[in-house]
């Protein structure tokens, strides 16, 4: 029961990958931008394959995850846990990060549960590592071809984007020191999508914040415009009206990144239990990740010249 409604919940929030859809819509709209009519489809091919979803980038760095999760009883009750805050550190690949444990609301571990965990952490990364090397052929297609899968389906999820939302420029504002561009997003019911996520797509409508001096995605508001149901329904049901707010803050003057995550919604869930929920999970003190000088965790990583 908190497995599924955990699943449900992170597809609602996959709204956030509309960011890199609206980047290339407003960099094929923006006049200043837009090349003869001939060189229009070599311009779309091209921003295209230069499109990274956020969690790509984050790889590229270590920084601090604050947040509280959201639990669901066997009964249906929703609560939300302790505030938890994580130093976040790369792995090698999609699904290796290691969110480091370190404080609970506002408590430092003690060391010797830190070491604990590393020393957990660091025999699963080497037992894994293991039987990547004792693996046989045909586990390795497998592995490689569920990476692959994962790789175009996040591809996939961008068209749905493309396919769902008619996106339109409605105004301008400075935020943050940056000359905005807002859009609005509308979707259409019924538009042919090839993703689950797609499919939710289809339940929000909201507006983005663009920096129009790089065409990167500051802001989306976002919220639902029907009921959404849970497992057809049958584990609960989050209602029309909920909203999810994603930012996004320039790092080191050259790459944006998440900077915060709230999502705040009502609704039912098994035995017609109400609830009502608002959580904030937070990204900062981004470090660009240097393998080669972070080699133990819990040390400052150094940043790259």
């Amino acid at each position: 029961m908190g497995t599924s409604f955990g699943h449900a919940r992170r597809r609602v929030l996959g709204v956030a990958c509309l960011a890199s859809v609206i980047c290339l819509a407003l960099a094929i709209a923006h006049p200043a931008a837009q090349p003869p009519a001939q060189d229009a489809g070599e311009l779309i091919r091209k921003v295209r394959e230069h499109l990274h979803l956020d969690r790509e980038l984050q790889t590229q760095y270590t920084y601090l995850e604050k947040r509280r999760d959201v639990k669901v009883s066997k009964l249906g009750k929703v609560t939300v846990g302790p505030v938890r805050t994580f130093e976040v550190y790369p792995g090698d690949r999609p699904g290796r990060t290691y969110k480091r444990l370190i404080e609970i609301d506002g408590q430092r571990l003690a060391p010797t549960e830190l070491e604990r965990r590393d020393g957990e952490h660091r025999q699963a990364v080497l037992a894994g590592v293991e039987r990547e090397k004792n693996e046989s052929a045909a586990d390795r297609a497998k592995r490689q071809q569920k990476e692959a899968d994962e790789k175009r389906e996040e591809r996939q999820i961008i068209d749905d984007g493309f396919a769902v939302y008619d996106i339109k420029l409605v105004g301008q504002e400075t935020r943050d020191g940056c000359q905005m561009t807002i859009a609005a997003l509308t979707p259409s019911p019924n538009a042919q999508t090839r993703t689950e996520r797609g499919c939710y797509f289809k339940k929000f409508k909201g507006q983005a914040w663009v920096c129009r001096e790089d065409y990167q995605v500051a802001r989306v508001e976002m919220e639902a415009i029907d009921d959404i149901t849970i497992g057809w329904g049958l584990l609960g049901r989050v209602n029309e009206g909920s909203k999810f707010t994603f930012t996004r803050k320039k790092v080191n003057g050259e790459i944006w990144l998440p900077a915060e995550a709230k999502f705040d919604a009502s609704g039912k869930t098994l035995l017609f239990r109400k609830f009502q929920l608002f959580t904030v999970t937070s990204y900062s003190d981004y470090k660009k990740f240097n393998v080669e000088t972070s080699t133990t965790y819990g040390d400052h990583p150094k940043e790259d010249p």
